[in-house]
């Protein structure tokens, strides 16, 4: 699998993970058919996931993750 697939199936799985959890809280402090159920965890998922980051490198290109917690990108390896 290559280094692409990796990087956009983890952004992808971790983008899911945290929608799902937060859609599961916001249920329990906004009405069933309020907005605001709908929009908080779509965008705190935006900005909570991890942002996929490409770097153009004399060996090709560099795929990884920048999480807004930490400075370190995590690289992935085909």
């Amino acid at each position: 699998m290559s280094a692409k697939i990796k990087m956009y199936l983890v952004y992808g799985v971790v983008f899911l993970a945290l929608f799902l959890g937060l859609w599961v809280l916001s249920g329990y402090m906004f009405e069933p058919d309020s907005t605001m159920r709908k929009l908080t965890p779509i965008v705190a998922s935006i900005i909570l996931s991890p942002k996929p980051h490409v770097v153009e490198a004399q060996s090709g290109r560099q795929y990884g993750l920048k999480s807004l917690f930490s400075k370190k990108i995590y690289w992935f390896k085909d």
